[in-house]
């Protein structure tokens, strides 16, 4: 296969700054529930188990299978079209959320919202990897995924402050109306770049799903990516509970301390991340890939300091190292993965990927994580959250072991790609 030219676009940094906005929104209105979890739990009588089915497979399911659909279409319509629909699509239905009187009604606009978010994530990646090439993708899509981390603050502080003062309604009602003026703005300003000329791999032909099945070395990375989810995204919906229960700290303080520091951990995970990413890409795809490895590994004993901590102070300390950490190598992996894909299948593999992210890191996980609480709580009561998230961060071991095999296939079947 011949190396992959990404065509220069001339609207490539307006294009990333209206995607680092919508994914910003993105997670203001996925947040917004882990937010408000403890207020909701209470109005609605809910066990852990059902408020992380709300948290998690309520909107993650949809948005990970729809993703898989969405990816497909973004190989084939206008993807900055798709990004403008959708967002407008997960806005209404943000503030849906608000309006709900009932469980599942609620649960309903979750999975609604999560539905018309399934495309941002997939829409990025291909627009990405079709503006920029392959040396500059990691800080370019670092800064996409910041975005995320600029959303998560605002969703805890100003989210946090909302449903203290006037309630959890009012906090959905108004984190809807700034992505449909978002999405008026994507129609003006976004400009789709021109696709990278189809390139096949040895005997890929048929549909874009068919070719990403047989690429190993992506199928594995892919699987290992979202394993280790569950630290970056299944986590960030349970870390406020934590707080709560285990170092007795109100929502008001969740928003204004815990809400700022998770989010400036992780926005400098990701920049940071983004940065070092393009040094290793300039060296190949397997130092890509080693770093993730290295990266996933180190989360294990830096998340257990979180959960082990003695006080609240070293707790919080802990919180912005680990979550730092936590992200680094994701700007890697999604690079990586997209070199691994052959150029027509970037949207559906990034649709693929989405959708492992949310099934097995953010549903399946999280509802364990969930159910696990509740069977311990007679025994730990309020801590019984604390020990069933420790063993959730199992998930990193696994995670390091699966991108390990994944670097012996590319190393095998993709040897072009390992070093420059």
């Amino acid at each position: 296969m011949k190396s992959d030219v990404t065509p220069k676009t001339t609207g490539a940094p307006m294009m990333l700054a209206l995607l680092s906005a919508a994914y910003c929104l993105a997670y203001v209105d996925r947040l917004m529930i882990a937010v408000v979890a403890e207020p909701i739990k209470i109005e609605f009588g809910l066990s852990d188990t059902q408020l992380f089915l709300l948290t998690g497979a309520a909107f993650v399911l949809v948005y990970g299978i729809l993703g898989m659909v969405t990816g497909w279409l973004l190989d084939r319509w206008s993807r900055s079209r798709l990004v403008a629909g959708s967002l407008g699509l997960w806005s209404l239905f943000t503030m849906g959320c608000g309006l709900a009187s009932s469980f599942p009604q609620l649960a309903l606009a979750r999975a609604a919202v999560g539905a018309g978010e399934s495309a941002i994530v997939p829409a990025a990646m291909s627009l990405i990897s079709d503006s920029y090439p392959p040396a500059r993708r990691p800080l370019a899509m670092g800064t996409f995924y910041a975005g995320g981390m600029a959303g998560i603050l605002i969703a805890w502080t100003v989210g946090g402050w909302i449903a203290s003062e006037y309630g959890w309604r009012p906090a959905f009602l108004v984190a809807g109306p700034p992505g449909l003026l978002l999405a008026l703005l994507v129609l003006w300003k976004g400009r789709e770049p021109k696709r990278v000329p189809v390139q096949r791999l040895g005997d890929m032909h048929g549909s874009t799903f068919g070719d990403v099945w047989r690429n190993r070395p992506l199928v594995w990375l892919i699987a290992a990516g979202s394993v280790v989810t569950f630290v970056n995204v299944g986590l960030v919906n349970q870390l406020g509970s934590f707080f709560i229960r285990s170092h007795g700290m109100s929502i008001r303080e969740v928003g204004l301390i815990f809400g700022p520091l998770m989010a400036g951990g992780m926005a400098l995970g990701l920049i940071g991340g983004g940065w070092i990413g393009n040094w290793l890409a300039a060296r190949g795809t397997d130092a890509l890939i080693r770093f993730s490895i290295w990266n996933v590994f180190a989360l294990f004993p830096l998340y257990m300091l979180i959960f082990l901590a003695p006080s609240k102070i070293w707790a919080l300390a802990a919180t912005f190292l680990g979550t730092c950490v936590s992200v680094l190598y994701s700007p890697c992996f999604s690079a990586a993965y997209q070199a691994v894909s052959a150029p027509h299948t970037r949207g559906t593999a990034a649709g693929i990927s989405n959708c492992a992210n949310a099934v097995i890191g953010g549903a399946l996980t999280t509802f364990l994580v969930g159910a696990l609480s509740d069977y311990w709580r007679p025994v730990f009561a309020a801590d019984s959250l604390r020990y069933a998230m420790m063993a959730g961060m199992g998930t990193c071991i696994l995670s390091g072991i699966m991108f390990i095999h994944a670097r012996r296939l590319v190393a095998r079947e993709r040897p072009d790609l390992m070093h420059t």
